[in-house]
């Protein structure tokens, strides 16, 4: 595959679409999961804890990543959107017949859980290979404000859709967009990775992408900063949908909640791609996190839905800063043959902050009050900004990649 010479080409022009249609059925299937546990069980508990099953499996997140790393991409992402798709169909099918074993449900989301771990490392070495070089901040930015775009389309008519006809229909929808982003790729050239000359054995890969990590600052502090944020954005999954049902908003005013945080995230992501290299990536990260903090302390003050969805906005325009600088500083900075190993071994790390938080609070998920967990959760996202903002400052980003300790 020849280095691309501009943005819109048809590698990453089909790889755009895809993405943002199969973020459109993502956001409906969500927001339906979320319901159809609530609805059939009455429980915020038992929603947090399917939550938590289907992020379990991102502990073996290292195996997945070294594998990744060593085959081509085409494999991980073709069968990846193939299975979500018999999945999302199965769970849809099943809830138009009537109600669904609650079994069933954790079951399916454990899988689902594992394809992701797969699929997350390999779609993360996707994009720097399919836009020029001097592009990748302002593709950053295209890739983000399509899929929160979709995400945006997804949660408004989603929460609509569910209130109107049940959950069903948005399951259904969201296994039809794997399918559709199966029959893209088709046609996508992928990024091709030279193996090294003598390949070291799977578990030396393993070792060596965990070496790799460890010899910067910035990586081995960026997983657990991540950990902290994903624990304390975990109780707004959690207790939101049932405060909500309580405020008589219900699944509408959930979906807006959060469609008015995609939102946000989508004005921050068009600003990031309008402005390209003249925003640094480490600069954005670190006020991204205080903003995430900032949000998530007012809404422990929070007592309206007009006041939830006010603050919903500006924890988006907060996140979306955040995230396109993290990924931008991962698409510029880590060796291409290393970018599954790290993907994963960020993705494992960070992916433990929710499942645990939920389990630890799904026993008291419905005495807890809101207003503590929120205040909890900013004062630890906080503390988590300051660190990284120091992290951010001791590193030198003169070098265009990091390269291997050693």
């Amino acid at each position: 595959m020849n280095p691309p010479t501009r943005l819109w080409n048809r590698n990453f022009t089909l790889w755009f679409i895809g993405t943002a249609q199969s973020a459109l059925g993502t956001a409906l299937a969500g927001l339906a999961l979320s319901f159809l546990v609530l609805h059939q069980t009455g429980s915020a508990g038992a929603m947090g804890f399917t939550l938590a099953i289907g992020l379990l499996p991102a502990l073996l997140s290292p195996l997945a990543g070294t594998l990744v790393d060593r085959i081509p991409l085409r494999v991980p992402l073709m069968v990846g959107n193939l299975l979500r798709m018999l999945i999302q169909l199965g769970v849809g099918l099943l809830a138009l017949q009537g109600e669904v074993s609650l079994t069933v449900i954790n079951v399916l989301a454990f899988l689902n859980g594992l394809v992701a771990v797969f699929y997350g490392p390999a779609s993360m070495s996707v994009l720097p290979g399919l836009v020029p070089a001097e592009q990748i901040t302002r593709a950053s930015g295209l890739m983000a404000s399509a899929t929160q775009t979709a995400g945006l389309l997804g949660l408004v008519g989603g929460g609509v859709l569910v209130s109107a006809v049940g959950s069903a229909p948005s399951l259904i929808v969201d296994g039809l967009s794997f399918g559709v982003m199966a029959v893209l790729l088709m046609f996508v050239n992928l990024p091709e990775r030279t193996p090294a000359p003598h390949q070291p054995g799977f578990w030396a890969d393993l070792r060596g992408g965990i070496t790799y990590v460890r010899s910067s600052l910035l990586l081995t502090l960026l997983p657990v900063i991540a950990l902290f944020i994903n624990a304390s954005l975990a109780p707004m999954e959690m207790l939101l949908p049932k405060q909500m049902l309580t405020l008589g908003a219900g699944a509408s005013g959930f979906g807006l909640f959060f469609a008015l945080i995609t939102g946000g995230m989508l004005v921050s992501s068009v600003a990031v791609a309008v402005l390209n290299d003249r925003v640094k990536p480490g600069w954005m990260s670190s006020v991204g996190l205080g903003g995430i903090a900032l949000s998530l302390l007012l809404l422990a003050l929070a007592q309206t839905t007009w006041h939830l969805w006010g603050l919903a906005l500006l924890t988006g325009l907060a996140l979306g800063v955040a995230n396109t600088g993290i990924g931008v500083l991962f698409a510029t900075l880590i060796q291409p043959e290393f970018r599954g190993r790290v993907a994963s071994l960020l993705g494992m790390v960070s992916s433990m902050g929710q499942p645990l938080t939920l389990l630890v609070l799904a026993p008291a998920a419905d005495r807890v009050s809101i207003s503590l967990m929120f205040g909890l959760a900013g004062c630890v996202t906080l503390a988590g900004a300051l660190v990284w903002h120091w992290a951010v400052r001791q590193h030198d980003f003169r070098s265009a990649t990091l390269a291997p300790a050693g």
